[in-house]
């Protein structure tokens, strides 16, 4: 099968998938040898309608080694790789003029999903299931230093025992492969694209998204950091009705303590406090008579005075009378 054969297949395929192109077509071919020591596509494709975004198409008539294919994919990581500074004004209006940009994306422009664009080999030699899934096999095992991604994995908080991670596929090239009896039954967006890494086949949105990639992490550290600040909240409402209980039962206890001391005793004569403070001493009690547990010291002195008039000076003099 050709190049120009796959092309016409998935234009027809993809003729009534969605909305076409400004041109009327829904597939957009762009060039397949972009640079200098670039490995040269038999097809880029592009259907951004139809769900179909930069794809760089390898069509394999069993003519090459399963190492030879597994190779290709390496050049395709080094393709990549390559950055380039953009045009100034930049033909691409995705591209900002300045910064370095990928090579690949200054003449396709942005892929729209997290790492490099997919490279898809379509197998066309008609062999049995065992013969095709051996060669896929192969591909696979031999290119997986091309395709396999890279998990990281994290604390789920400062020194916690507890882990998670995400599977990070910056560097790493999406394989998908498929067949031409697929393409043919199923068309390009059904069932027929088997993506190295993923467990079945799938159709193509599936198998270009990437489950289990940063974005997931992020949901749930996002639900955890939620169920923190939940638990953080419990526990300051906790400790905040503690402490009111705590106040409650202080508050209580001091009045139960007031309602249950006896009155300070008073003199019987004047009604005054019998004795003196705690923390002043009345200093009547140095010259009183000794305490008789019911008058004060300054009563205690008067009844103790002489009533003679020699007596009632001294009384006058103590207590000050004019």
């Amino acid at each position: 099968m050709t190049p120009t054969t796959l092309r016409k297949l998935l234009i027809n395929a993809l003729a009534d998938t969605g909305p076409t192109s400004t041109d009327g077509q829904a597939l957009t071919f762009s060039p397949t040898t972009p640079g200098k020591n670039s490995p040269r596509a038999d097809a880029v494709i592009t259907a951004s309608e139809a769900g179909v975004p930069v794809m760089f198409v390898e069509v394999d008539n069993g003519t090459e080694s399963p190492l030879a294919l597994a190779h290709k994919a390496g050049r395709y990581r080094e393709f990549f790789r390559r950055t380039v500074k953009p045009l100034t004004p930049s033909p691409n209006p995705h591209i900002q003029t300045g910064n370095p940009v990928p090579m690949w994306e200054s003449f396709y422009g942005p892929l729209g999903l997290e790492g490099y664009p997919p490279l898809v080999i379509v197998f066309t030699k008609q062999v049995g299931p065992a013969a095709m899934n051996n060669r896929i096999n192969n591909v696979m095992r031999l290119a997986e230093e091309y395709w396999a991604d890279q998990y990281c994995e994290l604390a789920t908080s400062y020194g916690s025992d507890e882990h998670d991670g995400y599977t990070d596929y910056t560097d790493a090239v999406p394989i998908m492969v498929t067949t031409l009896d697929r393409l043919r039954e199923y068309g390009p967006l059904g069932p027929v694209w088997f993506r190295f890494g993923h467990p079945t086949w799938q159709a193509l949105s599936d198998a270009l998204d990437n489950p289990d990639d940063v974005r997931g992490f992020r949901r749930r550290e996002a639900q955890r950091d939620q169920l923190r600040q939940q638990k953080r909240e419990q526990e300051e409402e906790q400790r905040e009705r503690e402490i009111g209980e705590a106040r409650e039962r202080w508050v209580a206890q001091q009045a139960a303590a007031e309602a249950a001391r006896e009155p300070d005793p008073v003199c019987q004569k004047c009604d005054g406090p019998l004795e003196s403070g705690r923390f002043e001493a009345d200093p009547l009690e140095d010259t009183a008579p000794p305490a008789d547990g019911a008058h004060c010291a300054g009563c205690r002195i008067q009844l103790a005075e002489p009533t003679s008039r020699f007596g009632r000076v001294i009384r006058r003099l103590v207590n000050g009378d004019e």
